[in-house]
């Protein structure tokens, strides 16, 4: 609403600007047409000069000797003098059709108007009527006259008169304005609309019919997409729920097998060792099925987040321990750094999900290393946020690896790293980041960061 006041307030201001500005520019060109033009008052008071430097003497009228008579008629055409009579008692350059006597009424209507269409201007002397010409064309001559109530009513009324125009421009703007921002408005909530996930169909009448025809387009467009993005994650959903699923109850039948005839101690060493490597894949393929159906749920939001408080210590505690327990620890070396700040921070998580992340990282660093690495899991309390590391010093994360984990970026030779994306989704959805690097001098380190349960309930 703001936006559109202010839009609104705009248009007011700018249309008073114009119309002063209009005004005021058409005050100065009639003070500059006036300055640059307006000679009259000049003509007026030559033409006088002019008659006063006529002088009787004994040879008749003379000008002035201080100049000559050219330039005493400088920017007139011709000259004379009529008597009481109006006989032309004297001329210069008088052209011959005018040399003649003239009548009172020929006086009267040439003092106003024009003598032969030569704008002429008169001055009473002493010796008689002083008539000057300027050259035709030169001078608009005409008297204009009107009633005085009519000029008073005129002058009274002018600023009232240039008030109400102003008001009807300044209304007719804020109409218009008004028009123009209920629909920039609702074209304004359709684009919230979209933005929130919606779908929105603006008249396409007014002004702004088609910007409201693109947003309504636009909607149309993003409502196809999302279904269609819709449809395409249910199904892969729906795919991997269900090769999960399918896939379960025969893996479940091969890693029961491949235990008991590990443990058969009728069969051969070969044999046995054979089985114990088909339980070892099938734990495998068992953990990325696991992990793919708990990237999916995180990805779409599907996986409940249980969480409650949970103290870092005893958590970390057991999950080493169990993972000192897993076939995957044999040939490990593990060490535990929990100082007491660290052991009694309290996180506000879903400790499955936050053991689930732990325990990839733990299970990458064994399996990923030959045997006799040494696995670190530590924890450091750093200004309300928790810090999760688990370092080897085995051979560190392959160059690829390392450039998809810490860029996003993806492609057809992407390597595996299902294990750890899910640490980096399982951290994003309490509030965390995972950062994985090169361990000094050696091996791989990652760095889960979380907040404690104050920083998390801010």
């Amino acid at each position: 609403m703001k936006t559109f006041t202010r839009m609104i307030r705009r248009y007011v201001l700018a249309t008073a600007a114009v119309v002063l500005l209009v005004v005021g520019l058409l005050l100065g060109l009639t003070v500059y047409l006036g300055l640059h033009y307006g000679e009259t008052s000049d003509d007026r008071a030559r033409i006088g000069t002019l008659a006063e430097a006529l002088t009787p003497t004994a040879d008749g009228l003379q000008f002035d000797p201080a100049q000559t008579p050219a330039q005493w008629m400088q920017g007139y055409a011709w000259a004379m003098v009529l008597d009481g009579d109006g006989t032309v008692i004297w001329q210069y350059d008088l052209p011959q059709n005018l040399n003649k006597h003239y009548t009172a009424s020929e006086i009267a209507s040439f003092s106003r108007w024009y003598l032969d269409d030569w704008p002429v201007f008169c001055w009473t002397a002493d010796y008689g009527l002083f008539v000057a010409a300027q050259p035709r064309g030169s001078v608009w001559k005409y008297n204009i006259y009107s009633s005085a109530a009519l000029m008073y009513a005129a002058a009274a009324g002018l600023l009232p008169t240039l008030g109400v125009l102003l008001a009807a421009v300044v209304g007719c703007c804020v109409f218009f304005s008004w028009r123009g921002a209920r629909q920039l408005r609702a074209i304004a909530a359709g684009l919230d609309t979209i933005a929130d996930g919606g779908t929105v169909e603006l008249p396409t009448t007014g002004y702004a019919g088609e910007l409201a025809d693109a947003v309504n387009r636009a909607s149309e467009q993003l409502r196809r997409r999302k279904e269609i993005i819709a449809r395409r994650d249910d199904a892969r959903t729906n795919w991997i729920a269900g090769v999960s699923h399918d896939v379960r109850t025969p893996l479940a039948l091969i890693l029961g097998w491949a235990e008991q005839l590990e443990q058969d101690a009728a069969l051969p060493a070969a044999v046995r060792q054979k089985a114990g490597n088909i339980r070892t894949q099938s734990e495998k393929l068992r953990a990325l099925i696991e992990d793919l159906n708990l990237t999916s749920k995180l990805q779409y939001g599907a996986q409940p987040l249980r969480r409650q408080p949970v103290q870092a210590g005893p958590l970390l505690r057991r999950l080493a321990a169990e993972f000192c327990e897993s076939p995957l620890a044999v040939g490990c070396d593990m060490a535990v750094e929990l100082p007491p700040d660290a052991d009694k921070a309290v996180l506000h998580a879903d400790a499955a999900l936050l053991g689930r992340a732990v325990e990839n990282l733990l299970n990458n660093a064994a399996r990923h290393n030959a045997p006799g690495v040494h696995i670190t899991l530590a924890a450091a309390l750093r200004e309300n946020a928790l810090e999760l590391t688990v370092a080897d010093d085995g051979a560190g994360y392959p160059a690829a690896v390392l450039h998809a984990l810490q860029t996003g970026e993806t492609g057809a030779n992407t390597p595996h790293i299902l294990g750890l994306h899910v640490v980096e989704q399982i951290a994003q959805a309490h509030g965390g980041s995972v950062q994985f690097m090169q361990n000094a001098p050696q091996g791989a380190k990652a760095v889960v960061t979380l907040p404690t349960e104050n920083q998390a309930h801010r």
